[in-house]
């Protein structure tokens, strides 16, 4: 009885991401495993009709000027539990050159619920083109309240367009 009860348990785990809210904005970082480069982070994920979407903020820094880009996220939960996020489009930027196109970034990250917050923590890859190798890193974020400080919030609470989202916090 006692091998069937751990069984049971083994076999539902990964269902218990569906239970975790994993709607909200994210903040931390991503490190590209090639360069060591530690880049800041933010995700804001939604969700409507039981299906997530979200928006990244990626910032980089060239020559000690700033740059972002902002992207459209494409999100679900895979079976075993971990939340697989791929870009979409590219909605802003200012970039000192056009970006590369299909270029696409892959997030396969775990939920970690820990005492005081909730973590996500995973892998990044990219994938090649004619001009660009696959890059390969690691994403580590925690889940934050702070939307008044979010340079991607308030982004999105400027736009007035049917894909975007409002946030009253």
């Amino acid at each position: 009885m006692r091998t069937i009860l751990v069984a049971i348990i083994i076999a539902c785990f990964p269902l218990t991401v569906f239970c975790q809210d994993i709607t909200g904005l994210w903040t931390g970082t991503i490190k590209n495993d090639s360069t060591q480069e530690t880049l800041k982070y933010e995700i804001f994920i939604n969700k409507t009709r039981n299906k997530f979407s979200g928006y990244s903020q990626t910032w980089f820094v060239v020559n000690n000027k700033t740059y972002y880009g902002i992207k459209k996220l494409n999100i679900r939960i895979a079976k075993d539990g971990k939340i697989v996020m791929q870009d979409g489009a590219l909605l802003e930027n200012n970039y000192p050159q056009s970006p590369a196109k299909n270029v696409i970034q892959l997030n396969v990250l775990n939920l970690l619920p820990q005492q005081n917050e909730t973590m996500l923590d995973g892998i990044f890859v990219t994938n090649s083109s004619k001009s660009y190798v696959g890059l390969t890193g690691h994403v580590s974020m925690k889940k934050t309240e702070s939307y008044r400080e979010s340079s991607l919030m308030q982004y999105l609470n400027k736009t007035n367009g049917e894909n975007y989202v409002t946030v009253l916090k």
